[in-house]
């Protein structure tokens, strides 16, 4: 297909599963094979020149060109190109000539931006100043993605392409560098604009970064957890000596689950009302000039009934001083919550996924390492809160064995809703200790009396199905994320899905099972089959 000199291979639409109802690419034509009396030469950054590095680019061109063939996206009006390393003289450039490009439809506006684009060149020479430099270089030269919800954003200096990105209605933009594992060097940068104002751009990501690694190549990931160096001893025997502590407590005391988390790094830049911000690697704007935590190994699951709940922690991010962990974290301290599912969502991301896995109680504590100088958080579990304080004392034993840790304050441990302090007292003669609780506000109660002895209650909730899960529908290229109690059926779910689409209409309402084929949504009962492993409902809408 020739559109505006281009010429296009037209995609393939499969005929199952979810990717029908998205956007495949219409790809540039192959990478021609260099010419021998070329005088250019493509490198990986850092790399030596060898006599085979323009073949090695090449190459590189044709599994980025296999890539988009196998990308899908929500929406039609979207550009994605590569750019690749140049030496032309003495300078290094990043350049998208004779480099593959696709478009979700082929019209003018994204042909003049993809043209105008390859009128374009990018030093990425160290000698420039970082305001100096475009996206693409940036991105190049730290190693670390870069995006924003609206190209506006960005100040013109900063973004050379910025008035022919308006003029092209793209707003949208994601500039991901590629890697080579076999080298470890930055072989390009994969650039994605569109026309929405995105908030969100994780599935793009996270897709890009399967097809990548089918290819033998890699890109940045979303929720990456804090680069834990294994392979340096000192930070192996750490992280082994907090999974034995784990294991102990939750093995003495019969917890489902204890996990860890860290302060998230800093593994993206978001730009914002004209300034650039280094933010974590969840690609959401939710996390926007915040201090994130994110799960890290090591973890314990004892109850294997738990391990969806352990799957949803990874894949989010918890704002420090909001829910257990991240006020543990804050106050440095610990904290315990008798049931995390009074939450709401904004305090407790995770608290759908806690009621799908029947976790209530819960206790965290911040635990430093002296040696390696790093923080995290021990969050546990536990099926019967009258026994917080018999696990803080086997804590407390485990953790005063080693010498490479100071745990945080268990002295007064804060107590979230019920809202009380529990104070860990004088022992008395047999050695235990006692609870003490704040008496001088009448609102204040006994902690015991807010701790149920059993999980009979979140049991009689889940066995009657009146949950709230989190629903994800998508119509069209639109999303929509809400939570809706099941307990209300289908028939008022199919009408809170019209209402925010405003359709007319009737609709169906289907969700893809393990076998990755689409299903039709019939009656109230089918609900429970349309849940994932996260205990999230990731639906397609559809009319008629």
């Amino acid at each position: 297909m020739m559109r505006n000199e281009f010429v296009l291979e037209q995609p393939t639409v499969p005929v199952s599963g979810d990717s029908r109802y998205l956007t495949p690419l219409w790809v540039s034509v192959n990478v021609e094979e260099p010419r021998q009396s070329d005088s250019s030469q493509s490198v990986a950054i850092g790399s030596e020149l060898q006599a085979n590095s323009l073949y090695h680019q090449v190459s590189i061109s044709c599994k980025i060109r296999a890539v988009l063939k196998l990308l899908y996206f929500r929406e039609q009006h979207v550009l994605v190109q590569f750019w690749s390393p140049l030496f032309v003289g003495k300078h290094l450039q990043l350049t998208t000539i004779d480099q593959p490009f696709g478009v979700g439809v082929a019209n003018e506006e994204l042909c003049f931006y993809r043209k105008d684009s390859e009128h374009k060149a990018f030093l990425v020479d160290t000698d420039h100043a970082e305001e100096d430099l475009s996206p693409l270089a940036r991105v190049f030269m730290r190693g670390l993605p870069e995006w924003t919800s609206d190209l506006t954003n960005y100040k013109t200096r900063a973004f050379p392409q910025l008035d022919c990105a308006v003029r092209c209605k793209l707003h949208g933009y994601l500039a991901l560098p590629v890697f080579d594992p076999a080298t470890g060097f930055c072989v390009g940068v994969l650039e994605l604009l569109v026309s929405s104002k995105l908030k969100d751009f994780a599935y793009e990501v996270k897709h890009i970064q399967q097809e990548l690694k089918i290819r033998n190549l890699t890109s940045p990931q979303v929720f990456d957890g804090p680069a834990l160096n294994v392979f340096n001893e000192h930070r192996k025997n750490e992280l082994d000596e907090i999974y034995g502590i784990l294991k102990v407590v939750c093995d003495s005391h019969n917890l489902p689950i204890a996990q860890t988390w860290m302060v998230s790094p800093s593994a993206s830049y978001f730009v914002h009302e004209k300034v650039l911000e280094k933010s974590c690697s969840s690609f959401n704007t939710r996390c926007l000039r915040k201090v994130c935590m994110s799960t890290a190994i090591p973890f314990y699951v004892r109850d294997f009934r738990a391990w969806p709940f352990m799957l949803a922690s990874k894949n989010c991010h918890l704002e420090m001083s909001r829910g257990v962990a991240g006020r543990a974290l804050s106050s440095r301290g610990s904290c315990f919550c008798v049931d995390v599912t009074r939450f709401d969502e904004e305090e407790y991301p995770l608290v759908h996924n806690a009621r799908m896995c029947r976790l209530t109680s819960c206790f965290a504590v911040f635990l430093h390492c002296v040696e390696g100088n790093n923080d995290y958080v021990l969050d546990f579990f536990l099926n019967d809160s009258r026994h917080v304080l018999n696990m803080v004392q086997t804590l407390k034993h485990n953790v005063k064995v080693s010498s490479r840790f100071e745990l945080g304050d268990t002295s007064s441990i804060e107590v979230v809703d019920p809202p009380a302090y529990l104070s860990v007292n004088r022992t008395d003669s047999s050695g235990s200790e006692s609870i003490v609780t704040d008496t001088s506000d009448p609102d204040y109660a006994d902690v015991m009396d807010h701790c149920p002895s059993t999980n009979d209650s979140i049991e009689e909730v889940s066995d009657n199905f009146t949950i709230a899960v989190m629903v994800n529908v998508t119509f069209n290229m639109f999303v929509e994320q809400f939570t809706f109690p099941l307990v209300h059926g289908l028939s008022k779910l199919k009408n809170e899905v019209a209402k925010r689409f405003k359709l007319e209409n009737r609709l169906r309402l289907k969700y893809i099972d393990d076998d990755n084929d689409l299903i039709l949504i019939c009656c109230d009962e089918d609900l429970k089959s349309a849940l994932d492993a996260s205990g999230s409902m990731n639906l397609i809408c559809l009319e008629g």
